[in-house]
């Protein structure tokens, strides 16, 4: 007779109870009254709806990270379920679809809305959609960060299409993933902290945070001075340690006080 694993047993436990509770709030909510004929109800649905915002909130989570490439926050506090569908009479199987707002730091803008459609079965929660809608300042800040780049490349004559771009935020976050990158990510905070935060005075400033392009064993961390200096560190693994190869630096483009100071 083989050996029984016990951990398995648990763990298959453990998730057969998490989708049995997943599937209770979703019938649930699917054969809600269309009228709230008392406090007492309402309060019923209020908790059964919260309770599927809760027990999605990891896949909504993945999800908002996937598309950012960090972790973007938003609260549960003014998600919605956007609606919640049975696939067939008497199935097991939902579409339920959740918008969620994300936003910066201390609910600062930009904001995103991020509507994520799943499919929810007792086999599991997939995704099968996600459609982001930016606000104005996503779009003013998207633009500022591309003018300052184009400035660059253009400058040192770099052709960066086939490599892998970073944001700060990604950086850090990847560099929680693989730990390899914890030298590159403390490359650019120390650029941040000792040679852009001293000139910005908020609201705005007129400095991107360094964005770094990564192909292999080799990149670059491309960003701009206050008085328009363009600056690229080429960087490059060396027995597994990434290291500053070389730096220029070669006038370019001042920028207007323009983009948020937190950006």
């Amino acid at each position: 007779m083989g050996t029984v694993n016990l951990n398995n047993i648990r763990i298959g436990y453990i998730m057969n109870q998490f989708f049995l509770g997943l599937s209770i709030s979703l019938i649930l909510l699917s054969v809600q009254p269309h009228i709230i004929t008392s406090a007492e109800t309402e309060l019923h649905d209020k908790l059964i709806y919260d309770t599927l915002l809760t027990t999605l909130d990891p896949y909504i989570s993945e999800e908002v990270v996937h598309y950012y490439g960090y972790y973007k926050q938003y609260g549960l506090f003014d998600a919605r379920i956007i609606k919640v569908i049975r696939k067939s009479e008497g199935s097991y199987s939902f579409t339920v679809t959740v918008q969620v707002n994300t936003f910066e730091h201390a609910h600062n803008p930009p904001y995103g809305k991020e509507t994520i459609t799943f499919d929810v079965s007792p086999f599991g929660v997939k995704v099968i959609d996600f459609v982001h809608k930016g606000d104005e300042e996503e779009m003013k800040i998207k633009e500022f960060y591309e003018k300052v780049l184009s400035d660059i490349q253009q400058t040192f004559n770099l052709r960066l299409e086939s490599f892998s771009k970073y944001s700060y935020e990604q950086l850090l976050y990847k560099s929680e993933k693989q730990k390899e990158y914890k030298v590159l990510s403390d490359i650019v905070t120390d650029i941040i902290v000792n040679d852009l935060n001293p000139d910005i005075k908020p609201p705005y400033k007129n400095v991107i945070d360094p964005v770094t392009f990564i192909k292999g064993t080799q990149g670059y961390i491309l960003f701009k001075s206050p008085d328009g200096t363009n600056i690229v560190l080429q960087v490059a693994m060396e027995n597994g340690i990434w290291v500053v190869v070389e730096k220029k630096n070669k006038q370019g483009e001042k920028m207007q006080n323009e983009l948020i100071w937190y950006m």
